[in-house]
């Protein structure tokens, strides 16, 4: 930052902005104010947004801590309007907002209602959240989150150009979120091409929110697995039922070898990496031209130590990488409390261990409740009706778990 250049004002505004991201100290630091970015501010911010989330439970003051929040998106904004001015950067809010992705591949799990109620419990918490519905063969989040109508604008509304950008056609609910909406009512509608898939990706990335959270189909298709992917964090959700569990491992599977066939595609933040000797080699593994199966995750990394080392530590962290989770929706309440649920963690982590090469993180369960079914009658989101009820409290204890991984 180039602070040889701000007046009196603005030189304050700037300090008073680090000592709440940073430490007073460092406030009165130029030398490391001059060699602050963007990445750093972004990354205090989510620090101390995340410590706000922690702060914002029924025994602290609500109050005090959605202050303290404001405090620090405000020192955000305060700090990136300058950075980029000094870079000369395009006038546009900046992409600080993390996406969550929630999939599976069945129907009937419950996605959009985990969507939904997850929406309006951080908003309640200040935060500022956008929930989108990429579900786009069978789109139903907007009445989950008591639209009662018929959505005027869609994502197909974006997509053939009708409106500029998806923040366009983003209406604030009545619970808090804003909502973009689907649509299932076009024949074909989930059908998009490559082109236009990009595009919307790119658009989801750069939407103005704290939390984009995405309500993906319920199966294993490129698109669906192309914006699981595009998240920071992948939630997987299944249920008791067999069938459904094994679609979540089999999404799992989906997802990691397409994050590996497509390392070096447009979509993929990996892409300027890009090595013509591992893209074969990858190739090779991934789609052997016998017509065998693929190989699994482990002995690709093999593979590449043994013939490409120097490729290794990078394969290793495009693994590292892929963050995935695992939520257990509909579970009756004794069956939580005996853990009846640890046999199918259990199994769906091994399988995740041993041909992915990393184990899908645990992140809780949602105990089956009356008040879930009858929200899809009500048409009012469980967490606004009941806002210290047993949904809030199940999925305030996944938050807080997968707030525990740096952010």
């Amino acid at each position: 930052m180039l602070i040889n250049q701000l007046d009196e004002t603005a030189m304050r505004d700037v300090r008073v902005a680090c000592a709440t991201l940073f430490s007073e100290e460092l406030a009165y630091d130029d030398s490391f104010i001059e060699n602050l970015s963007i990445e750093t501010v972004e990354k205090a911010y989510w620090q101390k947004a995340k410590r706000c989330y922690h702060h914002l439970s029924p025994l602290s003051s609500r109050s005090e801590a959605q202050e303290a929040l404001n405090d620090v998106r405000n020192s955000l904004e305060t700090l990136t309007s300058f950075l980029r001015t000094d870079s000369q950067m395009v006038d546009e809010a900046p992409r600080i907002g993390k996406i969550i992705a929630i999939g599976g591949a069945k129907g009937g799990i419950g996605k959009s209602i985990i969507v939904a109620n997850l929406s309006v419990l951080l908003a309640s918490k200040g935060f500022r959240v956008t929930a989108v519905d990429l579900d786009l063969g069978g789109a139903n989040l907007h009445l989950c989150l008591g639209n009662k109508v018929l959505l005027q604008n869609n994502i197909n509304d974006f997509l053939r150009k009708r409106v500029d950008s998806l923040q366009d056609i983003a209406i604030k609910s009545e619970y808090g979120p804003y909502l973009i909406g689907g649509d299932s009512a076009q024949l074909g509608a989930a059908n998009i091409d490559f082109g236009r898939k990009l595009k919307l990706l790119r658009a989801v990335e750069n939407l103005n929110s704290d939390f984009i959270i995405l309500d993906l189909g319920g199966d294993t298709s490129y698109n669906i697995i192309d914006f699981f992917l595009k998240a920071d964090y992948g939630i997987v959700v299944t249920t008791r039922d067999s069938a459904s569990y094994i679609g979540a491992y089999h999404f799992l599977k989906a997802a990691m070898y397409r994050r590996f066939n497509r390392l070096f595609g447009p979509e993929s933040r990996f892409r300027m990496y890009k090595n013509h000797q591992l893209e074969q080699l990858i190739r090779e593994m991934m789609n052997p031209a016998d017509g065998g199966w693929p190989k699994s995750i482990n002995d690709l990394l093999e593979k590449v130590r043994q013939e490409q080392p120097d490729h290794f530590p990078f394969m290793c962290e495009v693994v590292e990488n892929f963050n995935s989770y695992l939520v257990v929706n509909k579970v009756p309440n004794r069956l939580l409390r005996t853990f009846d649920v640890n046999p199918i963690i259990t199994r769906i982590q091994q399988v995740t261990r041993t041909w992915l090469a990393k184990e899908v993180t645990y992140l809780g369960s949602i105990s089956f409740q009356p008040e879930v079914e009858n929200s899809m009658i009500d048409l009012v989101p469980v967490v606004a009706k009941y806002p210290k009820g047993k949904m809030a409290e199940e999925l305030g204890s996944i938050m807080s778990k997968l707030f525990e991984q740096e952010i």
